[in-house]
Formats: C-alpha cells, sequence, structure tokens
C-alpha cells in the first residue's frame, strides 16, 4: 500500500520527549518523502517543530485532553500510518478501534516504549522497532535529533548576546523535580572555576524558579575577580523554546540535569554535559563526545527498566537521607568532563576551518582548468580594480605582481578610491593609477549625480581598456563595476560572484566567506591562467621615503640613541588608532603597553597616525612621557611603511599598518576586534602575535561598537609579553647591553 498520510502521536508531555522522537519522526518522513506528516503533540515542545522542514502538520493537544485530542485528529483525515510513542493503554485502544470501526485500515504503530532492554538509548530503540516492522529503511536506522532555527532567529540570539565572552557556558539549574535539581553550591562552586580558569562567560537559563537563577547569579558576580564580572555572569529571563534553543546553539557547552533543555542542546551540536538522577543515563542520556553524570547508581531503588515506579519520582523527594540524587556528583567531576570539552571547542574551529578551506579551494580551483586562457594572456592594456581603502589595496599586491610577471608589456593600471590610490609608490608593478570614488562604495557621502556616473563610463571608454580584473572581498558584489565596464566597452570582464548576472565574461564562483583576502584575489588570477609566483604581499618602498624617514627621526636626534653607520636606530613604532571605532584598543591601555616595553627595551616609542588623529595625541604622548615621539599626520603613507619597515616591533589594531608589517616582515602584534575574522585579514609570513577575546557578537562588520569592545578587553600585560616574544635573538642581546 502505498503510504500518503502519516500520523505521529507524541504526547508523553515533556520537552525532551518530542526530542528524543525525532529521528523516528524525520526517518518516517525520509522514508516517505512523497506522504504527509502530522505530528501531534503537546505545547510548548510543538514549538521546535514549527520550521521543521519534514513535518508538514502540527496539531496540539490541549494540556489534559490527550485522549479527546487523538480521537479527534483520528476522525479528521485518514492516514495509512499512525506512530505512537506513547504507553497509554487508553490512545492505544483508540487508535486499535479506530482501525476497526473504518473501511480505511491503517498500518499502526503503536507503544515505541515496549520492552526496553536497559542499557539501549531509547531514541534508537524507536528506530529499530520501526524498522524492524517494515515502516522505516536501514537507511535512517541511525538517525540523530536534529532541530532546525531559522537564520534571523541564530542572529537576533547573538545580537541579544551581544559580546559574550568565549567560551560562553550556558548553566540550566532549574529540573522541575525536586529529586532531579543539582545543588546550587555545585553550581556556584563550578562556575567560580570556570570563571577563573577559561573567563568564561555564564549564562543562567531562567526556569521555574527565576530567584534561584538570580541568587546563583549574585553569587557568582560577587566571587568573580575578574573585571567587568557583571557582563561575565549573565542571567537569560523566560521566553519563548524556540528563542532559549536560539541561545543554547550559540553556547560552548551546556550543563544542565536531565531536561528538556540538554536534549535540545545536543540535537544543536551543542557540547553537553547532562547530569542524570532517577532517570538512567545509558538509556536516556546522549552519544559521545556529549557526556552523562550518573548519580548514586547504586540506589536501591533504582528500576532502570521504568524508573516512574521509583518511590521518588512522583513524591519528587529522595525516600534516603539525601535531598537530590545528584548529591554525590561533585563540582570538580563535571569540572573534569567540561575541560576536554571546552578545550576540543576552543581549538577545533580554527583548525577545522583550515581543513575546510583548504579542501573548499582544492574543489573550486579544479574548474579553471577548462577555461579558455588565451584572450587574458593577449591583453595588453589592463585594469585592476580595487576600490577600497589602503589595507584593502596590499591585499592586491602578490596579484599585481603575478600580474607584471605574466604580462611584462601590458599597461597595468589600478582604479581605487583615493584613499587607496595612496599605495601607488608601493606598487611599481602598477604603470597607473585612476583615483576614483565610486557610487556602490560609498558610504551615503555621495550626493545622487548621474553626470557623475556617466563621467565615469566616459574616463574608461577614453583609456580603451581590453581587460578589467575586479576585486571585491566576500560580502561584495562585482556587478556593479562590471555593468559601468560593460557600459565602457571593456570587452574583457572577471570578477567573482555570488550572484547570477550577464556583466561578467568570466565568472568564478564564489569562495568560502572565510578565506584570506590575498588568497581570494590570487585564486581569481589563478581561474583565468595567471601563474602566481609569489603569495606573500608585495611592497616595494622608494628610497626617498627611507631617507625621509630617517631624516624625520634624526629630526629627533637628542631622544634617540645613535646608531654606528648610516643605519636606523633602534625603536617601537606605535599606531594606535583606526579609521573605525569598533577596531580602536584602548589608547590608555596601548601606551601603558608601550611604555612597559619602552622601559624593558630602552628603545623609544615612536607613534604615527594620520591628522585627524591629532586631538587624541597629547594624552597619549603624556602617558608615554619621554618614551614617546610624534610622527602623527607627518609622514606620506611611503614613509610610514619605512618607518615599519625598520622598527624593530609595531604595535597596531587592524589596519592598514598591520599589513604594511607583513608585507616588510617586521614583527607586529595586532589588536585584532571582533569585527572580522582573522582568517579573512590575518598576518601570514611575518613574526606576529593577534589579540583579541572571543566573542558571541563576532564578526560584526559594525563601525560602532555598541558593548563596550569587549572583544579587545584585553591587559596591557597581555600585550608587553607578546611583545616581548617577539623580539629577536639580536634585540635580546641588544637589550642587555643598554
Amino acid at each position: 500500500m502505498q503510504i500518503r498520510q502519516i500520523l505521529f502521536i507524541e504526547l508523553l508531555g515533556g520537552i525532551g520527549d518530542l526530542v528524543i522522537a525525532l529521528p523516528a519522526i524525520h526517518a518516517l518522513a525520509r522514508t516517505h518523502p512523497a506522504a504527509r506528516l502530522t505530528v501531534l503533540t503537546f505545547a510548548p515542545a510543538a514549538e521546535l517543530l514549527q520550521t521543521d522542514p519534514l513535518v508538514q502538520q502540527i496539531v496540539i493537544a490541549p494540556n489534559g485532553q490527550a485522549k479527546q485530542a487523538v480521537a479527534q485528529i483520528l476522525q479528521s483525515d485518514q492516514f495509512d500510518l499512525v506512530v505512537s510513542d506513547t504507553n497509554y493503554d487508553q490512545i492505544a485502544d483508540l487508535i486499535t478501534n479506530h482501525q476497526r470501526q473504518t473501511a480505511h485500515s491503517p498500518v499502526t504503530i503503536t507503544n515505541l516504549w515496549r520492552s526496553p532492554p536497559d542499557d539501549q538509548r531509547v531514541g534508537d530503540r524507536f528506530l529499530r522497532i520501526l524498522c524492524s516492522e517494515g515502516v522505516i529503511t536501514q537507511d535512517y536506522a541511525d538517525a540523530q535529533a536534529q532541530l532546525h532555527l531559522t537564520a534571523s532567529e541564530y542572529r537576533e540570539a547573538q545580537q541579544a548576546l551581544g559580546a559574550a565572552s568565549r567560551p560562553l557556558v550556558v548553566f540550566c539549574p532549574d529540573a522541575g523535580m525536586a529529586i532531579k535539581r543539582w545543588p546550587l553550591a555545585n553550581f556556584v562552586a563550578l562556575g567560580n572555576a570556570l570563571l577563573q580558569q577559561y573567563g568564561a562567560t555564564i549564562l543562567i537559563l531562567v526556569g521555574s524558579e527565576p530567584e534561584a537563577a538570580e541568587g546563583l547569579a549574585t553569587e557568582l558576580r560577587a566571587n568573580n575577580i575578574l573585571e567587568k564580572s557583571g557582563e561575565a555572569v549573565r542571567v537569560w529571563p523566560r521566553s519563548s523554546l524556540r528563542q532559549v534553543a536560539a541561545v543554547i546553539a550559540q553556547a560552548d557547552l551546556i550543563i544542565a540535569a536531565d531536561t528538556g533543555l540538554a536534549q535540545i542542546a545536543a540535537a544543536l551540536n551543542v557540547p553537553t554535559i547532562t547530569l542524570f538522577g532517577p532517570s538512567w543515563h545509558a538509556r536516556y542520556g546522549q552519544l559521545p563526545p556529549h557526556i552523562n553524570l550518573q548519580g548514586f547508581s547504586a540506589c536501591p531503588e533504582r528500576k532502570i527498566s521504568n524508573f516512574t515506579e521509583q518511590r521518588c519520582w512522583y513524591s519528587s523527594h529522595c525516600p534516603y537521607e539525601w535531598e537530590t540524587c545528584l548529591e554525590d556528583i561533585t563540582p570538580d567531576q563535571v569540572m573534569k568532563a567540561a575541560r576536554p570539552l571546552l578545550e576540543q571547542q576552543l581549538i577545533s574551529s580554527s583548525s577545522s576551518l583550515t581543513e575546510s578551506l583548504t579542501e573548499s579551494l582544492t574543489e573550486l580551483d579544479l574548474s579553471f582548468q577548462f577555461v579558455n586562457h588565451s584572450a587574458w594572456q593577449a591583453v595588453r592594456n589592463l585594469l585592476v580594480m580595487r576600490l577600497d581603502n589602503i589595507g584593502d589595496v596590499i591585499m592586491t599586491s602578490p596579484a599585481l605582481y603575478a600580474l607584471r610577471q605574466a604580462l611584462p608589456t601590458a599597461k597595468l593600471t589600478l582604479m581605487a578610491s583615493p584613499g587607496g590610490a595612496l599605495t601607488a609608490p608601493l606598487l611599481p608593478w602598477v604603470d597607473a593609477v585612476l583615483p576614483w570614488r565610486v557610487l556602490w562604495q560609498d558610504l551615503g557621502r555621495l550626493a545622487f549625480d548621474p553626470e557623475r556616473e556617466w563621467e565615469l563610463i566616459h574616463t574608461l571608454r577614453r583609456h580603451q581598456f581590453d581587460a578589467v580584473i575586479i576585486f571585491t572581498s566576500f560580502s561584495q558584489s562585482p556587478h556593479p563595476a562590471a555593468l559601468v565596464a560593460a557600459l565602457a566597452g571593456i570587452p574583457l570582464r572577471l570578477g567573482e560572484s555570488k550572484e547570477q548576472d550577464s556583466w561578467l565574461t568570466h565568472a568564478v564562483s564564489v569562495a568560502p566567506d572565510a578565506i584570506h583576502q590575498v588568497d581570494r584575489n590570487l585564486r581569481l588570477i589563478a581561474s583565468v591562467g595567471f601563474e602566481i609566483p609569489d603569495r606573500r604581499l608585495k611592497l616595494s618602498i622608494p628610497h626617498q621615503a627611507t631617507q625621509t624617514a630617517q631624516q624625520l627621526l634624526q629630526s629627533l636626534a637628542d631622544i634617540l640613541p645613535t646608531p654606528p653607520g648610516n643605519q636606523f636606530p633602534p625603536y617601537l613604532l606605535l599606531n594606535p588608532w583606526t579609521s573605525c571605532q569598533s577596531r580602536n584598543y584602548e589608547t590608555e591601555r596601548f601606551a601603558l603597553a608601550a611604555r612597559e616595553l619602552s622601559r624593558k627595551t630602552g628603545w623609544p616609542v615612536v607613534v604615527t597616525g594620520v591628522e585627524k588623529d591629532r586631538p587624541q595625541v597629547p594624552s597619549l604622548l603624556t602617558q608615554l612621557g619621554s618614551s614617546g615621539l610624534d610622527l602623527v599626520g607627518a609622514t606620506s603613507l611611503a614613509e610610514l611603511a619605512a618607518l615599519i619597515a625598520q622598527a624593530r616591533l609595531v604595535l597596531t589594531n587592524n589596519t592598514s599598518t598591520m599589513h604594511i608589517a607583513d608585507a616588510t616582515n617586521t614583527p607586529s602584534v595586532t589588536l585584532f576586534a571582533g569585527t572580522e575574522l582573522e582568517s579573512q585579514w590575518k598576518p601570514r609570513y611575518s613574526l606576529n602575535r593577534v589579540l583579541r577575546c572571543s566573542t558571541v557578537c563576532s564578526p560584526c562588520y559594525q563601525f560602532q561598537c555598541p558593548y563596550q569592545l569587549q572583544c579587545l578587553d584585553i591587559p596591557p600585560e597581555t600585550v608587553i609579553t607578546a611583545g616581548l616574544e617577539l623580539l629577536q635573538p639580536v634585540d635580546l642581546e641588544y637589550m642587555s647591553l643598554s
């Protein structure tokens, strides 16, 4: 018989019961993809199915009316298959009687709880029964619970959490029944250990007893010796089940009693430690890497096959001397279990990201060999567009170098923003620079002016370019530039595109968002056959810029030590500001770190920046004292690059200074805000230390931070230590003699 209508009855009443049944529900849907699947269950668990792509209808049974709800739904439709995980005889009888009274005879599976072995997980047993009855295929006999949340729900939860420092550990102290609760004193001891050893954010979910959650938070805050304790311990108020699930999905670890929230966390692949009391961990626990800890496993009341027959279950109190059967699970035991889960979470993201990116790039690059490259090798007048800031243009330097090597006689023109065009003296592979502030890269400063856009098209047409290569970041579209180039009559147009459009003649499939910008640029030109001789950032500092930089330092000769010969004196370079507030490490902390490094090394601190930073300079120099030397606004970009190239150590934020230091192989300590992914922009070849606090809100891509820059809440001592570690042995020897 062809199965067109399936009814799954889940009326055990708990949130966790629905999550346990999810693998069976999904296995039925996947085995019978043409069938319409209806789930009858209680609220609030029904919320978890709202966006489930495999469930077509959700029917909510009113509390206390399970029997009536089953009778009503059986009368409302004709089902080919009825499955129930409910072991209530009345409901099983309803299904059987309905089957007898109708001409339409459904295939019926009732009471998936029947005859359970002691050490088999309940969800696994459901699947085994369905498989043995022939209503699901063996392919789905090992399905795992999976919850479906929307992108907007994830985003709203992330925004609500704000700049919570990682690791984010969620506590669920409320277990409903007293017999299932872990003592609050144990949560306090565990929370203190997590705060002190990992600098964690503790998020406490409010359950049926808000006072208990607030009391736990108060004790943790009182004992927390770390800064910003109010931010490190948070309370999440009661909210919808889906909102709670979306918050849990942001966590690095959840610690809970045997409740539905623990089941939800595991279904969202959040590492979970579940504390089991009356029920038995082998039947209701999670598979590794999740960890199940059993309280009083030797309890004489223990009835593994049916814990509801234990005296404690309905009284909610232990008949023996202890108040809860979780008392013998100590905070030390939970901390020991948490440690490998947390450490794996903290290191896995970077290593797995690197592996996945490598695999993705390999797969994507396979498509390049099928492109006809001959037209690109014949280009004689090439336009390269990178229309962002200085650092973005510096990221193109390996690609520009590769293009020059491949097309030695071609004219190479770089079109950049007015700020990006300042890099021209450092890029000798470029023959000409066309500065232009384009409308599609503007931040609202350009007035509406069609004539200006037509002037751009006419300007490009006058140059008679053979081809254009449009470099973009992961979030940018090449199509506005490609449209302008097409209107200007440029015949070859290359870009990386996430969209479908006809303005590119050569559109490269999208790379993973998280790959480094240099690799994204190089991948683009490799797609049309250009070889890559060097993947490092490449800048060529003009001799005149080096001489001018040296003269600037000589003007401060009464402060700087005099080196032998015509060499640069040793100094530290501090570039403490960016054009973006959300990337700026606290100036006072930068000053404290730089001053202490100066004291330890005996070297002065050369402070650089642009003229608009001038109002902040007096305060900074006061804090630096006699070690600070002011060159803010005194250099061109090429002269700044010369100063960076000759510095012993650079202290900076995530800005163009970081990229110049990487290109000049100068050791650097970068205070890297959570605005971007490190994998996209970090230094790759120079000696460097990238410092930041991992936060839930990262990457935010914001210009203004609403969370007090918690991603840059880094003590000056950490900056000092990182700087000293980077100094070369020869520098250390110099310091010991000075």
